[in-house]
């Protein structure tokens, strides 16, 4: 019985596995293989009166082993809502009829990369001519009443070795002349984390780089800007910033950490490092690049009414904002495009970043070309939304630097050149208050709601407390920028919204740090012998630092004086630091001095010792012993004299 069971296994096995050979052909087209990528598609053709236009759309075509391929173009009505236009970026397509459909063989195609220019015509037929003119597809748009203007979804089908691959795209189409195209703010956004895979900033980074004449900007954490700062000048990244940032056309936004308890600052009499959070960003940026922020701030989470009004207490007064942290979306509806007020903060002036195509073009999924085809097609869109609006509309599209690819960047940045409706604009004359509440946008917005954030403990805040007046005692004493920016940046990292145990785990943290600073610090304790009243005391002080520091040595005693007081200032500058002190008398033969090495303001105390102190020749015992031995030898002297006369008077 076994044995017949066995049998029929194996027998199972072999047809099974001989099915899935037959079948493994069809199983790859059924899975979407990538038999072809765009590498370049144009977003915007123009059409004439005499309503011939032309786009170009470059393929990479993989594994040509066939003849019998072919290109099927597909195009459909122009979009009216943004719920399709989404749906086709995101490659689910639309459901309406197409208008029409051209099929093209590629058996004429000998290259893996090759140009397709597609004739886009609404009268008359235009039929190609020259080499390889049956590779020229031709698509009819049949215009509705109101023209030919606005974005077209195109579905492309390639048929490569008998698999089937499908990709849905955009375009637009100019056949009125635009009056007001949009504004369009590029905000490139740089993370910490960068440095720990840079090449694709880099990339992303020196590509922005040469778009010296395109208006855009850059949002910076001080914490880039402080790791930044301790790789040496010929870092690739660091090199590649110092570089974007040389055009003046390109902008700094100051753009500090999402964690940022700026209420919380603010509630609890942290004034100052409301202004520190915003200060280390140019601080940082002027010591690298020589550059400075541009003013408007970035702000990467969300926002409250107490934060808000704590950057406006310190002077902020632009900020932008993911539409995220806004309770309505703006581009859900039809009234974004101006900027606007925060509730209860009359001198905060901010814009949003519109979500669905800042995260378009962060889509890793789509590849870089045809991603900035559906990004610049997305714009248009948005101009149609509006087309005869009165006044400028204001799209911000923000390029996280670790995920865009510098191909997407490239092609997004070039396709504004001829682009009719939209144009790059620099980012601090958009918040006129001129625009606010203009084409219908609402004047103020209200904030998504945020959850209350936990109270800081008084421990907290006495930690805190403390903390910033050690650093802030320590830093001016210092002449490394890298250790003063380190201790800094450690400070305000530790300012978090969070439950007062994090908030302590990241003051704790911050503190350790400052501590391993102090224990580079020391007073040789080895017992002194001064020769006597006016010599010079000689204390030696230990810095492992490696670089120098301004200290005051403190002299502690009350049976020494000093020829120049007690307080000795000098500067550490190498391992071991001998200071002489003048002295003027002593009392006693000895005693015990207490040395304490502090910070110019005597804030922090960097070292202390207790030193035993001898003091040669100043005791009354010691005068009656020096006198004695005086004596001693003077009897001695006379004596030995006298037995040498006596023997002398003998002979």
């Amino acid at each position: 019985m076994f044995h017949r069971i066995s049998s029929w296994w194996r027998a199972l096995v072999v047809v099974v596995l001989s099915l899935a050979t037959l079948t493994w052909p069809t199983s790859v087209p059924a899975a979407g293989f990538a038999n072809f990528h765009v590498v370049h598609q144009s977003a915007v053709t123009t059409l004439p009166r005499q309503g011939v236009g032309t786009l170009r759309v470059t393929l990479r075509l993989v594994h040509t082993t066939s003849t019998a391929n072919e290109l099927s173009l597909t195009v459909y009505p122009a979009l009216i809502d943004r719920a399709t236009l989404e749906s086709v970026a995101h490659g689910d397509g639309v459901s309406t009829a197409p208008l029409d459909t051209s099929t093209v063989p590629l058996g004429c195609v000998t290259k893996s990369v090759t140009t397709f220019v597609i004739t886009i015509y609404t009268r008359h037929r235009v039929s190609p001519s020259g080499p390889c003119a049956s590779t020229r597809p031709l698509l009819h748009l049949s215009c509705a009443s109101s023209g030919c203007d606005g974005v077209y979804p195109l579905r492309l089908r390639v048929r490569l070795n008998g698999a089937w691959r499908t990709e849905w795209t955009l375009f637009a189409v100019e056949r009125s002349p635009v009056v007001r195209p949009l504004h369009v703010a590029l905000v490139a956004t740089a993370e910490p984390r960068i440095v720990n895979n840079p090449a694709r900033a880099v990339a992303v980074l020196q590509t922005l780089a040469r778009a010296k004449n395109a208006p855009l900007a850059l949002a910076l954490d001080y914490r880039l800007l402080n790791d930044l700062a301790a790789t040496p000048a010929s870092n690739p990244l660091r090199q590649a910033l110092t570089n974007t940032l040389a055009s003046p056309e390109h902008l700094v936004l100051n753009a500090p950490p999402a964690s940022i308890d700026f209420a919380g600052l603010l509630a609890n009499g942290f004034t100052t490092q409301v202004d520190e959070q915003l200060n280390l960003t140019d601080s940082l940026l002027q010591s690298l690049t020589g550059r400075y922020g541009a003013g408007p701030l970035y702000v990467t989470g969300g926002v409250t009414t107490a934060a808000a009004r704590a950057l406006t207490r310190a002077g902020v007064t632009n900020v932008v904002l993911p539409e995220s942290a806004l309770a309505s979306p703006p581009s859900q509806t039809l009234n974004w495009g101006a900027p606007f007020r925060l509730p209860g903060v009359a001198k905060l002036t901010a814009l949003a970043s519109d979500g669905p195509l800042s995260a378009l073009c962060a889509n890793t999924a789509i590849e870089p070309g045809r991603r900035a085809a559906l990004a610049l097609a997305t714009l248009a869109f948005l101009h149609f939304e509006a087309p005869n609006a009165p006044d400028a509309r204001t799209v911000v599209v923000t390029l996280p630097v670790n995920a865009v690819a510098a191909v997407f960047v490239r092609d997004f940045l070039q396709g504004f050149a001829g682009d009719p409706f939209a144009q790059l604009s620099s980012l601090p004359p958009l918040f006129s208050s001129s625009l606010i509440a203009t084409n219908g946008s609402p004047a103020v917005r209200t904030p998504a709601p945020v959850a209350p954030a936990p109270r800081w403990s008084s421990r907290n805040v006495s930690a805190l407390s403390l903390l910033i007046g050690e650093v802030n005692s320590y830093v001016p004493a210092i002449s490394s920028d890298l250790v003063r920016n380190e201790l800094r940046v450690a400070v305000a990292q530790s300012e978090i919204v969070g439950p007062s145990s994090e908030r302590a785990a990241a003051l704790s943290s911050a503190n350790a740090l400052f501590t391993q600073q102090l224990q580079n610090f020391s007073v040789d304790p080895s017992t002194i012998t001064l020769a006597g009243p006016g010599t010079n005391l000689p204390i030696t002080v230990i810095s492992h630092a490696g670089y120098p520091v301004t200290v005051v040595v403190h002299l502690i005693t009350d049976r020494l004086t000093f020829a120049k007081g007690n307080a000795v200032a000098t500067s550490l500058e190498s391992p071991t630091n001998t200071i002489r002190v003048a002295t003027n008398g002593a009392r006693g033969s000895s005693l015990t001095l207490q040395v304490v090495v502090t910070t110019p303001n005597d804030q922090v105390v960097l070292a202390r010792a207790a030193i035993q102190v001898r003091i040669a020749g100043t005791s009354v015992v010691g005068y009656v012993l020096s006198a004695a031995s005086l004596l001693v030898l003077g009897l001695w002297w006379y004596r030995t004299n006298r037995r040498r006369s006596k023997g002398r008077h003998a002979r």
